[in-house]
């Protein structure tokens, strides 16, 4: 029982110890400015995702509009092909008559 009592407090000795450098080195210039460039950084990279997402979806929008026109056209094109065929079966049903 006694060689775990030490165990557990030389742990806690050297934790406190590493805890303690960590805090010290957290608070300096250089920590300060390592922290600002991190945030400048994320910053940076959110605003680049939500550009690359508006560009998307620009890109999707016009995708879309550019199919829905060409089936439109496909449309026109059949309509008129069937106006055309109508018109060949009325003209050759007039002559048979």
């Amino acid at each position: 029982m006694r060689c775990k009592n030490s165990n557990f407090l030389i742990g806690l000795g050297i934790g406190s110890v590493v805890g303690a450098l960590v805090y010290h080195f957290s608070h300096t210039p250089r920590a300060a400015r390592l922290r600002s460039e991190m945030c400048h950084a994320m910053h940076k990279a959110g605003s680049e995702a939500r550009e690359a997402f508006h560009a998307a979806e620009e890109e999707a929008l016009h995708a879309g509009v550019k199919a829905a026109d060409k089936m439109a056209d496909e449309a026109h094109e059949a309509a008129e092909k069937a106006d055309n065929l109508k018109d060949k079966v009325h003209t050759f049903a007039d002559a048979k008559k």
